[in-house]
């Protein structure tokens, strides 16, 4: 059934769903998302999970030869791409990774030293006790010297660094060095830097760590997921761990879709595209600088910006407000080693923009555009001005651009282009059967 057909018989069947999905549409074409964990799925990854692959699923008692290869080959991709010893494939999301890590590595009442209280959130229920440590309140870095004292005093069974919030470079091999002096796991979640950590254009912990994990989706543009990755010394307890915990079945599309994902991040195009989300972030922040908008951490080594929020604003709803003004946003209040001091901030990342097709000098202008909103509180009126201006720039860039597609034969119709849909859905066909064969290596 061709898209329009079913479209129509969407809106007609459920017309509540259907304006949800003209929503979301015009959310996301109108609007300018910097939302870390919002970004475009790779059209390869997208075609895959809603092929007829959605159709078979398979669990640990009833595999096929399929779905039992997809997850090989997924293993094999991810271990390559991230030069690790050992890959778990098959979670769902990374709440659920967390749980199996925590569980896998510790007991009841075990110490967990943790880095803005980073997975916390995961193990509600489990009886863990949970320290932080974080940057310093004044100079806004990591004193790794302090670090180390905390975990002296703290002697934590695990130690979890998950950089969400901290746009600069880690040193992991420190950090491995103070775990290994308490006799601490070190766990490293790399978040929405796995994308740029895959594309060898930020420092990889997976040398250092016990444990890696980080989402599919996001900067990977694979299917909603986890990985985990480990040295082989724990690989057994994760295993079990993931067994144990529910995780038996698995959905053909979704391997396939995560699959294609994981060999496109190794691909020079995917470098390509890390380097101009580094760009990107750059130039946003230097356009905040330029208004003088003070940044956490002083800037920016990663897809992370972090302006600091004036106290006039950090009495109002941030997100409802800067979506007055056609951005979408994450407003974050990140700890410190000081116990009572918590810096308000927003957690933007130029990931979403880049994979738009946004380039250093659209980024200037959308920099400028933000920093008016921050400077201070904005009546309606001039917020509608902004929005404007921000659609006009965004309005005809695609959600996925052609740019980043792997594929350099693939045709300007195929994937996320304005043109007449239904020729692109029939001359897209062909096209699409040949890229899954050389993913996959199957024979005619």
């Amino acid at each position: 059934m061709k898209k329009e057909l079913l479209l129509s018989k969407l809106q007609a069947f459920d017309p509540e769903i259907f304006a949800l999905l003209q929503d979301e549409i015009q959310r996301q074409r109108y609007m300018l998302s910097l939302v870390p964990n919002n970004n475009a799925m790779s059209p390869f990854a997208h075609y895959l999970e809603g092929s007829l692959l959605a159709n078979s699923a398979f669990d640990a008692q009833n595999p096929n030869a399929n779905s039992t290869n997809l997850e090989e080959i997924a293993i094999k991709r991810a271990k390559k791409l991230f030069g690790s010893e050992h890959a778990i494939v098959r979670l769902g999301n990374i709440g659920a990774a967390s749980r199996v890590v925590c569980l896998a590595l510790l007991q009841p009442n075990s110490r967990v030293l943790s880095f803005n209280l980073r997975k916390a959130e995961h193990c509600s229920g489990l009886s863990f006790t949970f320290k932080n440590f974080g940057i310093d309140a004044k100079k806004q870095v990591l004193d790794w010297d302090e670090v180390e004292q905390t975990a002296d005093e703290t002697k934590p069974h695990l130690i979890i660094f998950s950089p969400v919030s901290y746009p600069r470079n880690a040193n992991y091999r420190r950090l491995s060095e103070i775990a290994r002096k308490v006799g601490a796991y070190l766990w490293v979640d790399i978040g929405q830097s796995v994308g740029l950590v895959a594309a060898d254009l930020l420092p990889s912990p997976v040398p250092f760590a016990d444990v890696v994990t980080f989402p599919t989706n996001d900067s990977l543009h694979g299917p909603d997921g986890a990985i985990v990755l480990s040295t082989k010394e724990i690989s057994q307890k994760l295993d079990k761990t993931v067994i144990n915990t529910g995780h038996t079945s698995l959905h053909i599309n979704h391997m396939a879709a995560l699959a294609a994902a994981l060999l496109e991040a190794g691909t020079e195009t995917f470098r390509q595209y890390g380097k101009q989300v580094l760009a990107n972030s750059k130039e946003l922040e230097h356009a905040l600088e330029r208004s003088e908008i003070p940044l956490l951490c002083d800037g920016t080594d990663t897809h992370l910006v972090l302006p600091l929020l004036p106290v006039e604003l950090q009495e109002i709803d941030i997100t409802e407000y800067l979506g007055k003004a056609g951005f979408q946003v994450k407003a974050d209040r990140v700890p410190t080693m000081a116990k009572d001091i918590f810096l308000p901030a927003l957690r933007l990342s130029s990931l979403t923009p880049t994979i738009r097709s946004l380039k250093e000098k659209e980024i200037a202008d959308i920099g400028a555009l933000l920093s008016t909103a921050l400077e201070k509180k904005l009546p309606d009126a001039d917020l509608e001005s902004i929005r404007n201006q921000i659609a006009t720039l965004v309005m005809n860039k695609p959600i996925f651009s052609e740019e980043w597609l792997t594929s350099s034969k693939m045709g300007s119709h195929a994937f996320y282009n304005s043109a007449n849909s239904s020729a692109a859905h029939e001359a897209a066909s062909t096209e699409k059967k040949n890229i899954i064969k050389n993913f996959f290596h199957l024979k005619n």
